[in-house]
């Protein structure tokens, strides 16, 4: 498991429960300008519509839950067409090599892979289990 010095998380019946954090701001057609996370990184999937692989820096038992929140640029009306709801794909946080989850976006219409609009910013919490027991 991830052997990271963790501030301790209260309140929870859970043990060994993680808070990890990633903001990632786009530039067009969903191109990384610029990403902030301790505990990972951010990459864009290539060959995919509006998908954003977290890569973590070490293994966890399970992923507990995921909130992704994306942020618009300046003042510009959003379009059922662009990327604004969030689902997660390909969770593989547990594996020893390369523990990974992507983040999908897609329309709000016909759930279909999408690109978010030019200029947002992308905020994600993840909460992951650090314990067996």
């Amino acid at each position: 498991m991830a052997s990271h010095y963790f501030q301790q998380f209260q309140g929870s019946l859970e043990k060994g429960v993680v808070k990890l954090f990633a903001t990632i701001v786009t530039s067009t057609s969903g191109t990384i300008s610029s990403s902030d996370m301790l505990g990972g990184s951010v990459a864009k999937v290539g060959s995919e519509a509006g998908r954003y692989r977290i890569t973590l820096a070490g293994s966890y038992q399970r992923l507990l839950a995921a909130n992704v929140m994306v942020s618009g640029a300046a003042d510009a009306a959003y379009t059922t067409a662009k990327g604004i709801q969030a689902i997660v794909r390909n969770v593989d946080v547990s594996n020893a090599t390369t523990p990974v989850l992507d983040i999908q976006l897609v329309r709000t219409d016909t759930a279909a892979d999408a690109e978010v609009e030019d200029g947002a910013s992308i905020f994600v919490e993840l909460t992951l289990s650090n314990s067996s027991v």
